[in-house]
């Protein structure tokens, strides 16, 4: 399945006949290739996805997809594209069972991990986001069950298992410690928090930056954890990975962070009293589903592990802070006349 030669004749016969050479991508569960056209600047994106995937899920995706591209064609992600039969996804049969296939646009950026960081560029991000949740108020689907997505903070008190497999004896402790408290204080008020999809994976290597202008995010990629729930969880997911400057633990970022967010799609009291306990609980999840799955799979070490370091400090800046404060620092720099 990921042989190049074999996948440039399918896009060829399938969808472009001038598509002129396919080369792999990086990827952890699907496999991604760059297609490039003969005489054109056009690119796209072959993913074929792994054979373990619901079907179900990516037609969520291309879906919520199509739905961005009629509903708000200003916003940086890549569109959908349908193969010759007019449909989204193209059955192929692979050694695990049947595969998938869909072609998507090749978005060009300098990927966030790589870029200089500035608090101008984390209220980018923020606005980015926001403008995304925006778009997706509105997206209606059918709920879509994925039991192979463990990335999902409704699942906290299943993955409450998995925190041995931290190996720091801190953070591990950190992480049982805000696990009880989510199990103790969240699901309550789950049914009490807006709802919608969520892309539930804001991370630095799904984002694209303006080489020329690094402040600015041009591009959102991969929504291969799309879920619906509490439209602050989308926010914690992110907020996780912005609480760091440069690899040190830097409550200042959040907050920076959070004023882009803020100014475009305000979240209530309620959400931002509970968003430095999302976030650090998505700190923990990081760590141990990384450290585990990086035991069981040595050979993608070094790409499962690309966010833990990112994580360790955004948990270590937040429990330094304490949660309480770190939400007394929200409300009062986010809703000062409130």
């Amino acid at each position: 399945m990921g042989d190049s030669a074999q996948l440039l004749a399918l896009v060829r016969a399938q969808f472009l006949p001038q598509a002129s050479s396919v080369r792999h991508l990086s990827g952890e569960r699907d496999l991604n290739f760059l297609v490039d056209v003969a005489d054109s600047p056009d690119r796209y994106v072959l993913k074929v996805s792994d054979a373990r995937e619901n079907p179900q899920a990516l037609a969520l995706q291309n879906a919520a997809l199509d739905h961005l591209a009629q509903q708000a064609p200003q916003l940086p992600v890549q569109r959908i594209h349908r193969w010759c039969d007019g449909a989204h996804l193209l059955a192929l049969p692979g050694p695990d069972g049947m595969c998938f296939a869909r072609v998507l646009t090749y978005l060009p950026g300098l990927p966030l991990h790589e870029a200089p960081p500035s608090a101008a560029q984390r209220r980018s991000i923020g606005a980015t986001l926001a403008a995304l949740d925006r778009a997706l108020q509105d997206f209606a689907h059918p709920p879509v069950s994925n039991e192979a997505l463990m990335w999902d903070l409704q699942r906290t008190a299943e993955l409450q298992s998995w925190l041995p497999a931290i190996q720091d004896a801190q953070s591990r402790a950190w992480g049982e410690q805000v696990f009880a408290h989510y199990v103790q204080q969240v699901p309550p008020l789950l049914a009490t928090l807006p709802q919608q999809f969520l892309h539930n994976d804001f991370n630095p290597y799904n984002l694209l930056v303006n080489p020329a202008d690094p402040d600015q995010v041009c591009g959102v990629l991969d929504f291969g954890d799309m879920l619906h729930g509490p439209r602050v969880f989308d926010v914690a997911v992110a907020a996780s990975y912005q609480c760091h400057a440069q690899g040190r633990p830097r409550i200042e970022s959040l907050l920076e962070f959070m004023q882009g967010y803020q100014h475009a799609n305000p979240l209530s009291r309620a959400e931002l009293q509970l968003l430095p306990l999302l976030a650090a609980v998505r700190c923990a999840i990081t760590l141990c589903i990384t450290e585990r799955r990086a035991q069981w799979f040595p050979e993608n070490r070094a790409y499962i592990l690309r966010n833990h370091a990112v994580a360790s400090a955004g948990l270590r800046a937040l429990l330094s802070c304490g949660l309480a404060a770190a939400a007394d620092q929200l409300l009062h720099t986010l809703l000062p006349t409130d």
